[in-house]
């Protein structure tokens, strides 16, 4: 019964440490996903936010636990000009499933 309860516990140990790394959820995925999931949320709003300026779309990311952190850069509404001042930044989460937390809402 004892040996039955350690493994079952190694397995558990090993498998929440595989599902912490996600080393299936690759940098690139997550800015790719990131950035989508954003296009998707502003896709029907008239003057709302996105990549179309210099700089924008998906820069620095740090693998967290149970998935990634990706910096997106964009701007919102008619710009005076295409400078970094009028853009913003935001951290979004991409998890170990793929879904994306903490994009601005709409």
């Amino acid at each position: 019964m004892k040996k039955y309860l350690l493994t079952s516990l190694l397995i558990a140990i090993l498998v929440f440490g595989i599902f912490a790394w996600s080393p299936w959820i690759s940098g690139q995925y997550a800015k790719e996903r990131a950035v989508a999931q954003f296009e998707r949320a502003w896709l029907n709003v008239a003057d709302g936010c996105g990549f179309g300026c210099h700089g924008c779309g998906a820069g620095d990311w740090k693998r967290i636990p149970f998935g990634v952190q990706v910096t997106l850069e964009y701007a919102c509404g008619m710009l005076p000009e295409d400078s970094p001042e009028f853009h913003q930044q935001i951290n979004v989460y991409v998890s170990s499933l793929g879904k994306v937390y903490g994009l601005p809402n709409p």
